[in-house]
């Protein structure tokens, strides 16, 4: 108890030089708090963009489909293939897709856009492009018996066409026999997903439309599912691969979204390090600061260890009151900067931070729009990580300055000789 007494009056002594120490702490823990969470949610709006609107946690594919898409690389779809790929673990849903490329336009405009097949029922299980409507409705689960087809469009493919809801379209696609497919279309929703690649060229139809216009009749390019956990796509893909191996689906291949991704996979990759680099970074600036008021502190106090030490004080009771001090300096400091950084970070992970504020236009990064909020991601760890961090550089710094206050000759110390 007596250490701790000393190790707080020794701090209250030169409060200003305290004070700055504790203070750069507290700024080092709210700059990585803060740096954190921007980090996080930068990177799950890049997953979330690319994952929860258009490719899915893991797919499935013929492996010359996987190796280089073309349309004629399909495989038949029925149930015994979707329950295989359902039944993988952690797999929530699933649902088949056609893609092709083709035009979609009117007689007036045209553009060449991507033509994806879906089933509407359960297509909002795997991805939430159903959620991005801003205009009319999405796909009746069931084709309508009479008139043209419907379909859904991307609202820069609508701007683009000058069309909206309840306009007319056609499609022109290669089918998979080397003819040319056309299907009439009734727009029926227009949706904005974040997600530049699908806001600005996707066209959605029925499966059922779609495999009609390619002469692919029962047959998909590839199956798309959601797991439970996002960031273990590349362990689920091989358990997966794994069942379709075993039940004689040999011929089509599990590919997870890190696989499909690469870039953003990397980029990932490559921002982990980059923290770390920061992390470092601001450990050892705030370390040198720590270092310099502990030191100094110490060096001060040299003809006072030497009286202690005469009168009795033990050099490991020393060298425990100054640590005791790096300690009180470390926890006030990371719990002030906690308190500053978290209460931003929180308010960034509810309110967001707008992009657009700064930005001209609609910026995207590797297809994902950054012209809206982007919400921060904020757990325990976000705050714990540089809070602990912080109070064990401070301990650590306090090591030097109290082996060498111990190392003293008490003596010497008291007669002012060090």
């Amino acid at each position: 108890m007596m250490s701790w007494k000393l190790a707080v009056r020794n701090l209250l002594r030169n409060r200003l030089r305290s004070l700055l120490a504790i203070g750069g702490i507290a700024v080092a823990t709210a700059m990585l708090i803060w740096n954190l969470g921007f980090i996080d949610g930068f990177f799950d709006l890049m997953v979330r963009g690319s994952t929860d609107v258009e490719i899915g946690h893991v797919q499935v594919q013929d492996k010359l489909y996987a190796e280089q898409p073309a349309t004629i690389d399909y495989f038949e779809w029925d149930d015994d293939l979707a329950e295989t790929i359902g039944g993988t673990a952690e797999v929530r849903a699933v649902t088949p897709r056609v893609r092709l490329f083709g035009l979609v336009g009117h007689e007036d405009r045209s553009f060449v856009g991507r033509i994806f097949g879906i089933d509407p029922a359960t297509e909002p299980e795997v991805t939430v492009m159903a959620d991005g409507i801003v205009d009319g409705r999405w796909l009746d689960d069931e084709m309508p018996e009479a008139g043209p087809a419907e379909v859904v469009i991307g609202k820069g493919l609508g701007r683009t066409l000058g069309v909206g809801v309840g306009d007319e379209l056609v499609v022109i696609a290669e089918g998979v026999d080397g003819s040319m497919g056309d299907g009439l279309l009734e727009v029926v929703g227009v949706l904005e997903t974040g997600n530049s690649r699908i806001d600005r060229q996707a066209a959605l139809l029925h499966l059922e439309e779609a495999q009609f216009i390619a002469a692919m009749d029962g047959a998909v390019h590839e199956a798309i599912t959601a797991i439970e956990r996002p960031p273990a796509a590349m362990e689920i893909a091989r358990q997966m691969q794994t069942r379709l191996d075993a039940e004689g689906y040999d011929q089509l291949k599990a590919r997870s979204w890190q696989e499909v991704e690469p870039g953003l996979y990397e980029l990932l990759v490559y921002g982990d390090t980059a923290n770390n680099v920061i992390f470092g970074i601001i450990f050892f600036v705030v370390a040198l600061g720590v270092l310099n008021a502990l030191r100094m502190s110490a060096r001060e106090r040299h003809r006072e260890f030497g009286v202690m030490m005469a009168m009795g004080m033990s050099r490991v009771k020393l060298f425990f009151m100054l640590g005791i001090e790096g300690l009180i300096m470390g926890v006030v400091g990371a719990v002030a900067g906690g308190v500053i950084g978290g209460s931003i970070t929180w308010y960034h992970s509810v309110y967001g931070i707008d992009f657009g504020a700064f930005l001209e236009g609609d910026a995207t990064y590797m297809g994902v729009s950054f012209a809206e909020r982007m919400h921060f991601a904020m757990d325990a760890s976000t705050v714990l990580t540089p809070m602990i961090g912080l109070v064990v550089v401070t301990l650590i710094c306090s090591i030097w300055p109290a082996i060498a206050s111990i190392r003293l000759d008490a003596r010497d110390a008291m007669t002012g000789r060090t």
